[in-house]
Protein backbone atom coordinates (compact mmCIF):
# COMPACT_ATOMS: atom_id res chain seq x y z
CA UNK A 1 0.00 0.00 0.00
CA UNK A 2 1.64 3.44 -0.83
CA UNK A 3 2.71 5.24 2.15
CA UNK A 4 1.65 8.31 3.32
CA UNK A 5 1.54 11.22 6.26
CA UNK A 6 -1.15 13.68 6.61
CA UNK A 7 -2.31 15.63 8.80
CA UNK A 8 -5.76 15.39 11.39
CA UNK A 9 -8.64 17.70 10.28
CA UNK A 10 -7.40 20.44 13.42
CA UNK A 11 -3.87 19.90 12.47
CA UNK A 12 -2.50 19.05 15.50
CA UNK A 13 -1.64 15.07 14.49
CA UNK A 14 0.33 13.75 11.73
CA UNK A 15 -0.64 10.34 11.09
CA UNK A 16 1.73 7.71 9.03
CA UNK A 17 -0.14 5.03 7.16
CA UNK A 18 2.92 2.39 7.84
CA UNK A 19 2.93 3.24 11.54
CA UNK A 20 -0.77 2.11 11.60
CA UNK A 21 0.01 -1.38 10.20
CA UNK A 22 0.59 -3.78 12.68
CA UNK A 23 -1.43 -6.21 14.50
CA UNK A 24 -4.77 -5.18 12.78
CA UNK A 25 -5.66 -4.66 9.54
CA UNK A 26 -6.36 -1.14 8.48
CA UNK A 27 -9.53 0.34 7.15
CA UNK A 28 -9.00 2.98 4.59
CA UNK A 29 -11.51 5.55 3.40
CA UNK A 30 -11.10 8.08 1.24
CA UNK A 31 -13.81 10.87 0.06
CA UNK A 32 -14.87 14.53 -0.09
CA UNK A 33 -18.06 16.71 0.99
CA UNK A 34 -19.20 16.94 -2.65
CA UNK A 35 -19.44 13.39 -3.78
CA UNK A 36 -23.24 12.36 -3.57
CA UNK A 37 -22.58 8.76 -3.70
CA UNK A 38 -19.56 8.87 -0.95
CA UNK A 39 -21.98 11.25 1.30
CA UNK A 40 -24.53 8.45 0.90
CA UNK A 41 -22.56 5.57 1.99
CA UNK A 42 -20.29 6.98 4.35
CA UNK A 43 -22.60 6.43 7.26
CA UNK A 44 -22.64 2.85 6.29
CA UNK A 45 -18.45 3.20 6.26
CA UNK A 46 -18.72 4.85 10.11
CA UNK A 47 -20.96 1.89 11.41
CA UNK A 48 -18.71 -0.64 9.96
CA UNK A 49 -15.85 1.12 12.09
CA UNK A 50 -18.27 1.01 15.05
CA UNK A 51 -18.96 -2.74 14.80
CA UNK A 52 -14.89 -3.67 13.83
CA UNK A 53 -12.90 -1.14 16.10
CA UNK A 54 -11.80 -3.50 18.13
CA UNK A 55 -10.18 -5.72 14.96
CA UNK A 56 -9.76 -2.83 12.57
CA UNK A 57 -8.03 0.61 12.58
CA UNK A 58 -10.18 2.78 10.60
CA UNK A 59 -8.88 6.14 9.24
CA UNK A 60 -10.35 8.36 6.50
CA UNK A 61 -8.59 10.65 3.86
CA UNK A 62 -10.57 13.95 3.07
CA UNK A 63 -9.24 14.19 -0.92
CA UNK A 64 -10.26 16.72 -3.47
CA UNK A 65 -14.03 17.26 -4.35
CA UNK A 66 -15.83 15.82 -6.63
CA UNK A 67 -18.14 18.29 -8.02
CA UNK A 68 -17.54 21.61 -6.41
CA UNK A 69 -19.30 24.68 -7.65
CA UNK A 70 -16.45 26.18 -10.19
CA UNK A 71 -16.07 22.49 -11.63
CA UNK A 72 -18.33 19.57 -12.14
CA UNK A 73 -21.39 20.80 -10.88
CA UNK A 74 -24.25 18.48 -9.30
CA UNK A 75 -27.37 20.15 -9.01
CA UNK A 76 -28.47 17.59 -6.05
CA UNK A 77 -25.39 19.06 -4.24
CA UNK A 78 -26.81 22.31 -4.59
CA UNK A 79 -30.32 20.80 -2.99
CA UNK A 80 -28.41 19.20 -0.27
CA UNK A 81 -27.13 22.36 0.89
CA UNK A 82 -23.39 21.31 -0.13
CA UNK A 83 -21.91 24.20 -2.44
CA UNK A 84 -18.42 24.68 -2.23
CA UNK A 85 -15.62 25.59 -4.89
CA UNK A 86 -12.65 23.84 -5.03
CA UNK A 87 -10.22 24.48 -2.98
CA UNK A 88 -6.83 26.24 -3.94
CA UNK A 89 -4.90 25.99 -0.74
CA UNK A 90 -4.93 23.01 1.97
CA UNK A 91 -6.31 25.49 4.95
CA UNK A 92 -9.32 25.60 2.31
CA UNK A 93 -9.66 22.15 2.23
CA UNK A 94 -9.52 22.19 5.73
CA UNK A 95 -12.59 24.45 5.93
CA UNK A 96 -14.93 22.35 3.49
CA UNK A 97 -13.56 19.05 5.30
CA UNK A 98 -14.86 20.49 8.62
CA UNK A 99 -18.04 21.28 6.63
CA UNK A 100 -18.10 17.52 6.42
CA UNK A 101 -17.38 16.84 9.94
CA UNK A 102 -20.32 19.17 10.92
CA UNK A 103 -22.63 17.69 8.73
CA UNK A 104 -21.72 13.76 8.91
CA UNK A 105 -20.12 13.58 12.26
CA UNK A 106 -17.77 10.90 11.57
CA UNK A 107 -16.43 8.51 14.77
CA UNK A 108 -12.91 7.64 12.55
CA UNK A 109 -10.40 9.85 12.48
CA UNK A 110 -10.28 12.28 9.34
CA UNK A 111 -7.08 13.39 7.45
CA UNK A 112 -6.70 15.81 5.15
CA UNK A 113 -5.16 15.32 1.97
CA UNK A 114 -2.70 17.87 0.81
CA UNK A 115 -3.90 20.08 -2.46
CA UNK A 116 -2.11 18.67 -4.84
CA UNK A 117 -4.39 15.50 -3.76
CA UNK A 118 -1.17 12.69 -3.62
CA UNK A 119 -3.09 10.53 -1.69
CA UNK A 120 -6.36 10.89 -3.41
CA UNK A 121 -3.66 10.32 -6.83
CA UNK A 122 -1.93 6.94 -5.03
CA UNK A 123 -5.60 5.51 -4.18
CA UNK A 124 -7.88 6.47 -7.14
CA UNK A 125 -10.70 4.68 -7.69
CA UNK A 126 -13.84 7.44 -7.52
CA UNK A 127 -16.52 7.47 -6.61
CA UNK A 128 -16.09 5.04 -3.54
CA UNK A 129 -12.55 4.83 -2.52
CA UNK A 130 -12.24 1.48 0.36
CA UNK A 131 -9.09 -0.19 1.00
CA UNK A 132 -8.53 -2.84 3.52
CA UNK A 133 -4.40 -3.01 4.50
CA UNK A 134 -3.25 -6.52 5.78
CA UNK A 135 -1.31 -6.50 8.96
CA UNK A 136 2.03 -6.64 6.22
CA UNK A 137 1.31 -3.54 4.59
CA UNK A 138 -0.37 -4.88 1.72
CA UNK A 139 -3.56 -3.93 -0.05
CA UNK A 140 -6.32 -7.31 0.81
CA UNK A 141 -9.18 -5.12 -0.70
CA UNK A 142 -10.03 -2.62 -3.11
CA UNK A 143 -13.52 -1.17 -3.29
CA UNK A 144 -15.11 0.77 -6.03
Amino acid sequence: APDFTLKTVDGTEGVTLSKLVGPRPVVLVLGNFTCGPFRAIFPEADALRERYKDRATFVMVYVREAHPLDGWKMESNTKAGVAVNQPTTTAERVKVCEQFRDRLRPGMPVLVDEIGDPVGNAYSGMPARFYVIDPAGRVAYQGG
